[in-house]
């Protein structure tokens, strides 16, 4: 059995484009972004050892802390960690959210999980 190329696969890649490769690259950063998810204290901990933490926050009138990882899950995204009062959440968005932001994020999703719970 023989293969008939008619175009080299290496071709295809040499004609792309740097826009092309952009848009790629932003497509693969916005399907990692995650929403929120709640975790165990222990996880929360765990994570905050694994490595100085990026960005870390804490409002005590709020009761809320906030951390990312130093590392980049995909380019700008990484693993951001949340605590607010006694429950505590991890997602995957952007590195620069501000605490303020990351807080109303998770807490969109607290009053989601309310309402669908009542």
């Amino acid at each position: 059995m023989q293969l008939r190329l008619t175009q080299s696969d290496a071709v295809l890649g040499m004609n792309a484009t740097s826009e092309a490769e952009r848009d790629y690259w932003q497509a693969r950063e916005k399907a990692s972004v995650c929403s929120p998810v709640e975790i165990t204290v222990n996880e929360f901990h765990e994570a905050a050892g694994l490595m100085y933490p990026m960005n870390w926050r804490s409002e005590a009138d709020q009761d809320t802390e906030t951390f990312m990882m130093q590392e980049m899950y995909c380019g700008n995204v990484t693993e951001i960690y949340t605590r607010i009062g006694t429950q505590y959440f991890r997602m995957r968005d952007y590195s620069n959210l501000n605490h303020g932001e990351i807080v109303k994020r998770v807490k969109e999703v607290m009053s989601e999980i309310d309402k669908n719970l009542k």
